[in-house]
This record gives C-alpha cells, structure tokens and sequence, in this order.
C-alpha cells in the first residue's frame, strides 16, 4: 500500500492519486484541507499508527507539506497547521525506516537554506549568476540604477521580482536581508531527479517567474548530460532523491546558470507533458509497481 499524505488541494497528490489508481495501486490518502482533519494517534513507545480504527502500515509514502489551503484563505494559521501535520508524519516515517520515502536522509532537517545551496552548488561547479544577501539599501540601490538585478526571500515561498529603489512606495523592502541576482533569460531548464531517473523541461514564458504566468510552456527536453554528475554530488550530499533544480541562461555568456534546487517540487504541471513518466517513475521508485 502506498500512503499520500499531504493537503487535499494540492495539485500533486492529487495527480499521484489518479495516476495510482489508474494502474489499480493499492492507496491510502491523509488529507488535510477543505474536506477536515484526519483523528491520528501515534503511540510512539509501541510505534503504532493509528488514523482512526485503522493502524497504519504502508510499503511506501509520499509526503508534502500542505501550502495550498494557505494560499487560499491567506490565514497564518492555516500555514501552521500544515507545518505540524507535516512534522507529524515526517517524525513518524522517519522512525519507521522499513517504510520506503523520498529524501529520507534530508526529513530531519529544517527548510533548504538557499544562499547556503547557492554556495554549495559553485563549489561543485555549477555556474551562478552574480548574487547577494543584503538589505544594504545604499549597495542595492547602487544595483538598482543598473537595471539586471532581481530580488526573492532567502526562504523562498513569493515569486522573483524587480529589484526596487529603498524609496519605492513598498515599506520595508529592506527591513531584511533578500537575495539579490543578476537578472538571467530564457531558455530556463528544469531538471527532476527521481530515485535513480532524469526529467528535463524546457520552460518558456515572458514572465520573469514563469509562476505567475498562465501563459507558460512546458516541453520535455533532454538532460544535458554534464550537469548529471554535478547534480548527483549535490543532491547526495543534501540527503535528497526527489528534488527539481532551476537554471536560466546568463544574457552576456549564453551560460546555462543554477538557480535554485526544490527539495519538494511541484510536478503535476510537468507531468502533463511527459504522459505521465513522472508519476510513474515516483511510483516506481518507491517500489509501488501494479
């Protein structure tokens, strides 16, 4: 049996269910959401499981962090419940190592630190774009007069934006540090790794996030094949089997530069465009075949 666990909005889960039972996969959902709570009980010097009556004992897990009832009611709350119910089930997968889930070695830790990825990802030869954390208002002022720099949080969770003058009518801009780029161009190239498989979409939008656009394409392009080796160093060293790293293409040199990597990536929009080779291939990497 294969448990979902995870927010009953989200796109992903949701795509993984149908897939699963499109090939009569045996599937047990944890939603949380619109449709309620699930009544867990976790007796941890036992080790037993419990939704309900029903105790708990699937093959493999999925699991993601609810962040869609957030998105659509904006209540804090909401945010804070996802993230308990995640270190829930987290906590409890990880105490049940006979269970088979992605990024097992990476669930202990706390969210991806982004500048730090940054960093790493040079050091293993990844080309990056020129970036800074700063909330220097004279240094990224004197950037702001050039016109190529973008801004994100250095948590990530709001799209990439213009980087702004600190006298735009935004309070705060600077009141924290952010992570400030070179703005970079298309083509943009997302890689997946899957257990032991490659996944690489070209994506196109005119949009500096191809996330705030519903306009953007989606095609299967292959996995340039220098970046595989460089690409399973640092997702070893970061505990991770899952994941989805981001490039965009330096405008001067032409040169495909490392954005980010996801440790948790959404996945239902790609897999549209593959016929379905990612779900399969989490299916199968998980162990859970019909």
């Amino acid at each position: 049996m294969l448990l979902l666990a995870g927010g009953d909005q989200d796109p992903q889960i949701l795509r993984l269910m149908a897939h699963a039972a499109s090939h009569h996969l045996a599937v047990y959902s944890l939603l949380t959401g619109h449709t309620g709570k699930p009544r867990i009980h976790w007796d941890i010097k036992n080790n037993i499981f419990m939704d309900g009556s029903h105790i708990l004992s699937p093959r493999a897990a999925f699991l993601r962090q609810d962040v869609f009832t957030f998105l659509q009611s904006g209540n804090e709350t909401d945010r804070a419940i996802a993230r308990e119910w995640h270190v829930t089930l987290a906590g409890w997968l990880l105490s049940n190592p006979n269970i088979k889930v992605f990024n097992r070695k990476y669930l202990a830790h706390g969210p991806v630190n982004k500048p730090y990825i940054l960093h790493l990802a040079m050091q293993l030869g990844f080309s990056i774009a020129d970036s800074f954390v700063s909330n220097d208002s004279q240094q990224m002022d004197a950037l702001v007069r050039h016109d190529r720099w973008v801004k994100k949080p250095v948590t990530g969770g709001a799209h990439c934006e213009p980087l702004e003058s600190s006298t735009s009518d935004k309070p705060g801009s600077y009141s924290y540090p952010q992570i400030i780029q070179y703005r970079l161009e298309q083509p943009e190239l997302r890689i997946f790794r899957i257990g032991k498989d490659w996944f690489a979409f070209n994506v196109i939008s005119d949009a500096l996030d191809y996330r705030s656009s519903s306009a953007t394409t989606i095609r299967p392009a292959d996995v340039p094949a220098e970046l595989i080796p460089k690409m399973t160093k640092l997702t070893d060293l970061l505990g991770l089997d899952f994941a989805a790293a981001d490039f965009k293409t330096d405008p001067n040199t032409r040169t495909l530069e490392f954005l980010e990597i996801n440790t948790n990536p959404m996945f239902a929009g790609f897999d549209q465009f593959c016929d379905g080779a990612i779900c399969d291939a989490i299916l199968t990497n998980l162990g859970i075949t019909s």
